[in-house]
């Protein structure tokens, strides 16, 4: 049997966005890829099966990682730090997360406020970032539970360019 050559090229495309974007979920996976999300799922499959990728449910989601190319197939991504990382791949816990690392802890309107969302979409993502062990409540005020280690991912996996465009002043002011 012989093999599809653009087949290949689809699943390289894939391996290389996760590689490059670890955390990103099934459908996000589709959108860059310009594939339809059966397309997705398949050459998602194939990774897994050969030992390319790991897949780990995250509230509904599935989200992808990479495993070494090398014959030990090592994690790329810490099994601890998989369920953060998924956090900050997606908008409004980026964007709590980068407010906290830089301004320290802020009251729920001030986030917010920040972040351009209603107190009640804030209350959702904070009640899922506490659960995850991301923030933590303190004399009425949100605190990042772990700063460096949050801190340390975000430098090792940077946010993609279309999260950051709209808080492109506030990871400047992001430092380790």
């Amino acid at each position: 049997m012989t093999r599809n050559p653009p087949e290949l090229k689809t699943r390289q495309r894939a391996y290389d966005l996760i590689a490059s974007c670890p955390g990103l979920h099934l459908r996000e996976i589709a959108r860059r890829l310009d594939i339809d999300v059966r397309t997705a799922v398949h050459h998602l499959r194939q990774l897994e099966k050969r030992g390319l990728a790991t897949g780990i449910e995250d509230g509904g989601f599935r989200r992808f990682f990479p495993r070494t190319a090398d014959e030990r197939r090592a994690e790329v991504v810490d099994a601890r730090d998989k369920p953060f990382l998924g956090f900050l791949r997606t908008r409004v816990p980026l964007y709590v997360s980068l407010v906290l690392l830089t301004r320290g802890a802020a009251a729920h309107a001030q986030l917010a406020e920040d972040a351009g969302v209603s107190p009640s979409t804030l209350s959702y993502h904070l009640g899922r970032m506490g659960r995850a062990g991301l923030v933590v409540r303190q004399d009425g005020k949100y605190a990042m539970r772990e700063p460096e280690r949050i801190a340390r991912l975000l430098d090792a996996h940077r946010p993609t360019q279309d999260l950051l465009d709209r808080f492109v002043d506030l990871w400047a002011d992001f430092k380790l």
